[in-house]
């Protein structure tokens, strides 16, 4: 017995099954669909029709024969419809082809894992992207304390970056600020008048919620009578005392001194100086005599400076030290702390930290 390529058992004394020899009638694959079957049959019915061949009886009786196996394939194809092969056909070598293993299957929970954590991949970029955010960020830092340290561009590059944050900060508050007109002009009139009510109704309620003051003891009565008092009567504060006032002008907010000289007046343990009749600098004593002396900065500064370094201005470590209890031309001095100047630039200092310690960038 002979077996058809299809895998199917052939005719006898034939290579091809019955399936496979109806296609081949019919000029086709033995994979042919039954759409191509009933095209390939009205396409050879035109073709071999007897009535083409009127004028040649040989040809007319070929083309009958012919006519007739193209419609007995048609008619077994149609009543034997389209099926796969019993088994695949074996190759002549007798070589067997191994299936490719089935790839084992993960189970539900890590598949499910495997979709929301991302990729190792996406992760080795976040790691260099965020070494590299941290390194930049570590040379900038670097950088600047070096460019601030050196003598010829300490102060270049200080007043630059100073300017710079104070261009900065200027320009985010006006976003800001125009931001804040923007959603004002959106919102409703309604919404704009709430607080204007709110305050009128509150006003309206302080005779009734002070009429309830009466249910309170008397000591919280005298305590609510005290703070009106204290509202009706504020504190009076005395003004401060900074460079450049005269002599008379301190005697006049400090009353008369301790001791007085041409150059100096002396407040107990605190001394005043004068150099052509203003104040030019002090020596306070917080002790003995709690002088209120005021320094402010001289240019802008970024309010928010944190440290000062070399080259820093007398402003800068004004702002980040605050006001000196020692001052002279060249020095400020902070307790036991001394930061010392050269042309209004920081060259060096004295860290006391055992009284006020200096806030020295790193």
């Amino acid at each position: 017995m002979r077996t058809c390529s299809c895998g199917d058992l052939a005719e006898d004394g034939r290579d091809r099954c019955v399936r496979c020899s109806a296609l081949q009638a019919l000029e086709l694959h033995p994979t042919a669909t039954d759409e191509q079957i009933k095209g390939a049959h009205r396409l050879l019915v035109k073709v071999w029709h007897p009535d083409r061949f009127q004028g040649d009886p040989m040809l007319k009786r070929a083309a009958d024969e012919k006519l007739k196996a193209i419609n007995a394939a048609y008619v077994f194809l149609a009543s034997n419809p389209f099926r796969r092969p019993s088994r695949p056909p074996q190759p002549s070598s007798g070589f067997q082809p191994v299936p490719a293993p089935t790839p084992p299957r993960r189970p539900a929970k890590r598949r499910f894992l495997a979709r929301l954590l991302p990729s190792p991949v996406t992760l080795l970029k976040w790691a260099v992207l965020t070494c590299g955010l941290v390194l930049g960020v570590l040379f900038l830092k670097a950088a600047d304390s070096y460019l601030a340290a050196q003598p010829v561009t300490g102060r270049i590059y200080s007043e630059l970056r100073d300017d710079l944050e104070a261009r900065f900060r200027q320009g985010a508050g006006s976003i800001l600020s125009q931001t804040g007109m923007r959603l004002r002009s959106l919102l409703p009139p309604k919404v704009l008048a709430l607080p204007a009510l709110a305050s009128s109704s509150a006003d309206a309620e302080k005779p009734e919620t002070a009429a309830h003051f009466g249910h309170l003891n008397p000591t919280q009565n005298l305590h609510r009578r005290e703070l009106g008092a204290a509202r009706a009567e504020p504190a009076r504060l005395m003004p401060y005392i900074t460079i450049g006032l005269t002599e008379d002008e301190v005697k006049a907010i400090q009353g008369a001194p301790t001791s007085s000289s041409g150059e100096k007046l002396a407040y107990g343990g605190s001394e005043l100086y004068f150099t052509g009749g203003k104040l030019s600098g002090w020596r306070i004593d917080p002790a003995s005599a709690p002088i209120r002396v005021k320094l402010w900065p001289d240019s802008p500064v970024n309010p928010d400076l944190a440290f000062f370094h070399l080259g820093s201005s007398k402003s800068a470590v004004v702002v980040v030290q605050g006001t000196p209890t020692f001052l002279s031309e060249n020095q400020f001095g902070y307790g036991g702390s001394i930061v010392y100047f050269r042309d209004d630039r920081v060259v060096n200092w004295k860290d006391d930290r055992s009284t006020i310690p200096l806030r020295v960038a790193p």
